[in-house]
């Protein structure tokens, strides 16, 4: 019984845990092969995804909040509208984004996607142009904005995994 909910646990004569994971950790470097892609993978890939939003999300509150002015929140509008093209015309999907096949709507979907992400570049740009924000606050922003763009990326490429 405690070996079940300890791993650590066991009985005389049994190997530990840690000594079972070693033998298959060497045994699949021995052989070339990879480890199954389970449940714990997906959660890895979903956290670290969820960790980037988090940071990315972090950062636009932070451009604001540090230098007591709101005026970057705008760019979060621009977050907001980047994925609706993706829903409308995309079927929810990012597929689309990166094949050449369909019509007039899915053109117009992906001219959308592109100017509503060039918004979001060009938002805290302007808004430190016209003396709004500080230059840090855009700085923040832009660092904000790559790191979403990271995560959108990985996520596309995610998506793209017959596993996930």
């Amino acid at each position: 019984m405690i070996s079940r909910l300890f791993p650590w646990g066991r009985s005389v004569g049994q190997r530990s845990y840690w000594s079972r994971r070693g033998e298959e950790s060497r045994r699949r470097r021995q052989t070339g092969a990879r480890p199954p892609a389970g449940d714990g993978d997906d959660r890895g890939r979903l956290a670290g995804l969820a960790c980037m939003f988090s940071t990315s999300v972090l950062l636009q509150i932070l451009a604001c909040a540090l230098y007591n002015n709101w005026w970057p929140m705008l760019a979060a509008l621009m977050y907001i509208i980047v994925p609706m093209p993706c829903l409308f015309f995309g079927d929810g999907s990012t597929r689309f984004l990166s094949s050449g096949e369909g019509g007039a709507w899915m053109k117009a979907a992906k001219f959308l996607t592109g100017m509503s992400a060039m918004g979001s570049l060009a938002i805290p740009a302007i808004l430190r142009h016209a003396g709004l924000i500080e230059t840090g606050a855009m700085f923040i922003e832009f660092t904000s904005f790559f790191i979403l763009v990271c995560t959108v990326l990985c996520f596309h490429r995610a998506t793209l995994d017959e596993e996930w």
